[in-house]
């Protein structure tokens, strides 16, 4: 005879806690096809305004699209406008069958450092690809090179080089001191859950920052 299935328990509620909320910023366009960037400027501006973090060059879908000049001086604009509060997205453009290039990942994270930013390591085809014990290592090389970054866990839903790891090696990177936290995307509050149990049990101070708009 079947048993039946327990229902899935969240994590226990910790009261009063500060939360810290971030706000992907999409970079606007005219009619003419040129940037609006006194619009994008405006928009950091609300945003950080209104106790949100700015993350530019950062929204799935989007990021992909910016060349190497305009994702420069989105970075420029914002450090001045933030005085460096804002995290922005690491990415490495690749393709399909393509190995992970830990130079251009570093490249585009110290870019990010040196604008005062918090990188957060955008999902790509290489990084995607490597086994999990080595998508680890690639994080922790970000932080021994780097300092202070963000993961970020992204489901295939959303991009086919996206990936949800396994809790083990999602404790691999809470390990890492300098990683300070990482989006999860999954669309799965079980999955989130898991993640908010093991920061609770290994180190509290770890951000397990939301990115399931369907589970909040």
């Amino acid at each position: 005879m079947n048993q039946p299935q327990k229902a899935a328990v969240p994590p226990a509620i910790r009261p009063g806690r500060a939360i810290t909320g971030m706000s992907a910023i999409l970079l606007p366009f005219l009619a003419d096809g040129s940037i609006d960037w006194a619009a994008f400027e405006a928009h950091v501006v609300r945003t950080s305004s209104a106790g949100l973090l700015p993350a530019v060059n950062m929204d799935t879908g989007y990021v992909q699209l910016l060349d190497s000049a305009t994702v420069a001086q989105v970075l420029d604009r914002t450090a001045t406008l933030t005085g460096g509060r804002f995290v922005a997205g690491a990415y490495v453009a690749d393709s399909p069958g393509d190995h992970h290039d830990q130079s251009a990942l570093l490249r585009a994270a110290l870019a990010i450092r040196d604008h005062g930013g918090t990188p957060v390591v955008f999902p790509s085809h290489g990084l995607g690809a490597l086994s999990e014990p080595d998508w680890a290592t690639a994080h922790a090389t970000v932080g021994s090179e780097v300092g202070n970054f963000i993961g970020f866990e992204l489901g295939e839903m959303f991009v086919p080089y996206g990936r949800i790891v396994g809790l083990d090696t999602y404790r691999a990177l809470m390990e890492i001191p300098e990683c300070i936290g990482a989006k999860h995307s999954s669309l799965s509050r079980q999955l989130e859950w898991d993640r908010l149990r093991l920061r609770d049990e290994l180190r509290p101070d770890f951000m397990v920052l939301t990115g399931n708009d369907l589970a909040i």
